[in-house]
């Protein structure tokens, strides 16, 4: 083997050292980037968080949601309550970031990625601050990565920027963490409605039994008929799933409503509603009663309902028993049991929680809701 060649193979050999030793340590690097958690202390700490602000470009405060008593709210909205489920999102993703990779440290880089200082005002990103801990959290929420649940990152006051796991929620307006929702009465228990709107006369729905398919209208124009014997059915779902769109204190709201509407339910459960529109918005504010009388009414109704089936039904239920009596004996079978019965609903109990949480409010709510609360006559009957 010549000279020339050995020298080859020796300087080869150096090489493939060389880059072994470098590949080890990007290897280690990266798997300790890996490894390292954003914030390594904030899972314990997490009862121990009083105050969560959120802060746009120049510096503006966004949002900042404070823990009470109560629970969390929403400081720009009068403390209405915030969307639990949504910040235990946003929490629970800052305590589990990892560090997935180191990005720039040049602060004339810092604009790609979005974690330029809050401070300027043109910058692309926002600053999430938790108070309350021993060390509060400053964090600059950059861009979304892209194809992955991962975002760009840095911690105020550092010049290391990082590419984190996780998508941190960065809603910058207040109403996007309100607790969206109202009231929930589903279309099977509404029994009644009566509704004014502006100046028209009132006029109401009812069901007089369970069973029935369609409400009846008492108080429509003379002489006039329904477009069509289900056109009322719709109130049947005004308060099903009712949810906010925005919320202000009922003290911002000076004008006499332009609508209202009553609602009352086979349980007892009774709703007022006033709507109010403005500048193309829909607003309204509600109030919940138990009436008793009502409920009974409908209880010993459906009592007698269940009492003149019971004879009949009394020997399918015999033989049932029996039924299942043999299948638990058998050796090996399994035990049918028929599927529990939904529980009662305690519409007094409902009315008094819901008034709790629903005084003192107006709220901001999808238009077509509104006009399925507040619908005028004219939409029912014959054009």
């Amino acid at each position: 083997m010549t000279s020339r060649r050995l020298s080859i193979l020796a300087l080869v050999a150096v090489l493939a050292v060389v880059a072994g030793i470098w590949l080890a340590g990007r290897q280690a690097t990266s798997s300790s980037a890996e490894s390292a958690v954003l914030y390594p202390d904030l899972k314990k700490e997490l009862d121990a968080v009083t105050a969560i602000r959120i802060v746009k470009a120049g510096g503006t405060p966004a949002v900042e949601l404070k823990r009470g008593e109560n629970g969390w709210t929403v400081a720009e909205r009068g403390n209405f309550p915030a969307d639990d489920a949504k910040l235990r999102k946003l929490i629970g993703n800052l305590a589990d970031a990892k560090l997935l990779e180191e990005k720039t440290s040049n602060p004339k880089s810092y604009a790609a990625l979005g974690v330029e200082d809050i401070s300027n005002s043109a910058a692309g990103g926002v600053q999430l601050e938790l108070d309350g801990l021993k060390q509060p959290v400053k964090l600059i929420i950059g861009k979304q990565a892209s194809g992955a649940q991962s975002q760009y990152v840095r911690r105020a006051d550092e010049p290391k920027s990082w590419l984190v796991n996780k998508s941190i929620d960065t809603s910058s307006s207040a109403d996007q963490w309100l607790r969206k929702s109202i009231v929930d009465v589903s279309a099977d228990r509404v029994q009644s409605a009566e509704v004014a709107v502006g100046t028209a006369k009132p006029y109401s729905i009812v069901k007089k039994t369970r069973a029935d398919a369609d409400f009846t209208v008492e108080g429509l124009p003379k002489g006039k008929a329904l477009s069509s014997p289900s056109a009322a059915d719709s109130f049947a779902t005004a308060l099903a799933g009712l949810t906010l769109t925005d919320v202000k204190p009922a003290s911002e709201v000076t004008d006499a409503p332009s609508a209202r509407a009553t609602v009352k339910t086979f349980d007892g459960l009774v709703t007022e509603a006033s709507g109010w529109k403005k500048d193309d918005k829909h607003y309204i504010a509600l109030k919940t009663s138990y009436d008793a009388a009502l409920a009974e009414k409908f209880k010993v109704a459906t009592a007698d309902a269940e009492k003149k089936d019971g004879a009949d039904g009394d020997a399918a239920k015999a033989a049932t028993d029996t039924a299942k009596k043999d299948v638990a004996g058998s050796e090996g079978a399994p035990i049918v049991v028929a599927p529990a019965k939904p529980a009662t609903i305690n519409a007094e109990e409902e009315a008094s929680k819901s008034n709790s949480q629903l005084n003192g409010w107006v709220y901001e709510i999808p238009a077509y809701k509104y006009d399925t609360i507040f619908k005028p006559v004219d939409e029912l009957i014959k054009k």
